[in-house]
């Protein structure tokens, strides 16, 4: 007959066996693409997706560098439904000359005022969205924002 250890070990490898390793959830999506705003690349900047209507997950994003983007992490978008929030943000004009005068490291406190120059309405009013279908892999979509 087993001993109790031995029967410990065996009911937790069982448990694990059954739970997983947390590969259950909700089914996942890559979206990559690139994001522009009057025809520019957006330099630095974040994207996030919201879920809505009847999508329950989540908000996911990633950081836009050089106009590019990639939702990855955690697997990517759920899929569904969401919301599109963009934001991008540039040293305040007010402080231009500051700007120009620091040096490169310059650290976070030694910089002038960030201004967040992406009109509203692609952001804390967006009404870009976008349906993402089961079993699409990844996906690629891009903005172009004129203004």
């Amino acid at each position: 007959m087993p001993n109790r250890a031995t029967l410990l070990c065996l009911a937790c490898t069982l448990t694990a066996t059954l739970v997983g390793c947390g590969g259950g959830g909700p089914e996942r999506v890559i979206v990559t693409g690139t994001v522009t705003y009057r025809g520019q690349p957006v330099k630095e900047g974040q994207i996030r997706f919201f879920p809505f209507e009847g999508t329950k997950a989540p908000m996911s994003g990633a950081q836009i560098v050089e106009g590019q983007y990639a939702v990855e992490a955690k697997g990517g978008v759920v899929v569904g439904k969401h919301r599109i929030e963009i934001t991008a943000y540039r040293p305040d004009p007010r402080f231009r000359e500051l700007a120009e005068s620091l040096p490169p490291d310059a650290t976070e406190l030694e910089r002038p005022p960030q201004q967040q120059y992406i009109p509203k309405k692609y952001n804390t009013n967006s009404d870009l969205r976008i349906t993402i279908p089961p079993g699409s892999g990844k996906i690629t979509k891009n903005f172009d924002l004129p203004d």
